[in-house]
């Protein structure tokens, strides 16, 4: 018997797209992986910074801003229809138009299942990047035969949108790639930070990294120096620069306490940080998320703050306590492990479409 075919759509990020599609290929099924562009094209950019600039200017550059999405689009059903999956899973959503997907799912009569990893409605803290993505997921929403989102929130605010093909499938980790490496004494001496942030700056995550000078703090980044020249501020010195692969490991395991900083938009949910971390075999503080009482148990696999003052109370106790973090972080990367990388999520999420007969065995 052939075997079943998935062609995914997904955003080339931090490689989780890649991992995803090694477990689909180990649960028995040929995948084809099309990345979404990472990056808008000189033009585009520059169209849509003018266009926003000059807003009498927007109806001239409305063909060039959409042929880009347009092109993408073409690809999407050219690619699909010469692959003749079993099945489309779509990862986030926001490039495919709904004329897109009606081809896919009507016209080809290939099932489609999305899974939202942040916002659906395309909105960062209330800001779109464009008008040609921010209403594509939620027109599409009534043609997918399920939909997965990383944190129940959204899955309420797309019920009350009439949606009933919603569950709540949170986020995971990628072992292969977190996972515990080894330190040399130089690295130690140099990343062995009392706190460590890996990410790039927002509001909230400036609030609490400034309440932290104090300690020995080092955050690593992209957007660092932009953010803050934006903002007619200075660079603040616990910055140290960016942080990739080996890197980011090397931080994790060299630092006492690696911080996790959810964006604004994480309601209840959480991100994949905060299984990546205990992965690594470090030490992870967080902010907190409902959630996390549900995925982890607390205190013991995973310390939480509530509040800035909850935060410094925090760092103090387990910056005197090694003991303690040792034994968190063995019980957390445990847990993870166990219950929290992509081969669960993904195993559950064949599960629950087999069930539904979305895709048969």
């Amino acid at each position: 018997m052939a075997k079943k075919k998935i062609f995914i759509i997904a955003p080339d990020f931090y490689g989780i797209d890649k991992s995803i599609s090694r477990i689909f290929g180990s649960f028995g099924f040929e995948v084809v992986l099309k990345n979404t562009r990472k990056r808008l094209e000189p033009a585009e950019s520059i169209a849509l910074k003018a266009a926003k600039s000059v807003p009498l200017a927007e109806p001239l550059l409305t063909p060039l801003i959409k042929s880009y999405l347009d092109r993408d689009n073409e690809e999407y059903i050219s690619l699909i229809r010469d692959a003749k999956p079993d099945l489309l899973f779509v990862i986030k959503g926001e490039t495919i138009y709904p004329k897109t997907l009606e081809a896919i799912k009507n016209g080809m009569k290939i099932p489609c299942v999305a899974y939202v990893w942040d916002c659906p409605f395309y909105s960062f803290m209330g800001q779109f990047a464009d008008k040609y993505r921010k209403n594509n997921f939620a027109d599409c929403m009534r043609m997918y035969d399920h939909i997965f989102v990383h944190d129940p929130y959204y899955v309420r605010e797309i019920t009350a949108r009439g949606i009933s093909h919603v569950s709540y499938l949170p986020l995971a980790t990628s072992p292969g790639q977190y996972k515990e490496i080894d330190i040399s004494a130089e690295e130690q001496r140099e990343l062995g930070y009392d706190i460590c942030f890996v990410g790039s700056p927002l509001y909230n995550r400036v609030e609490v990294l400034d309440s932290l000078r104090e300690f020995r703090l080092g955050v690593f980044g992209d957007g660092w120096d932009k953010w803050h020249w934006l903002r007619l501020k200075k660079t603040p010195d616990y910055y140290k620069g960016k942080a990739v692969g080996e890197k980011v490991l090397k931080l994790y395991r060299s630092s006492k306490i690696v911080l996790n900083i959810h964006t604004p938009e994480g309601r209840e949910g959480v991100n994949t940080r905060t299984f990546d971390i205990p992965a690594c075999g470090a030490f992870e503080l967080t902010d907190y998320k409902p959630e996390m009482d549900r995925l982890f148990k607390p205190g013991k696999e995973i310390a939480y703050y509530k509040d800035l003052v909850d935060l410094k109370r925090q760092v103090r106790f387990y910056l005197d306590n090694p003991e303690k973090r040792r034994l968190m972080i063995e019980k957390g990367k445990e847990k993870v492990l166990e219950s929290h990388t992509w081969h669960h999520r993904i195993k559950d999420a064949l599960t629950y479409l087999q069930n539904k007969n979305i895709i048969i065995p």
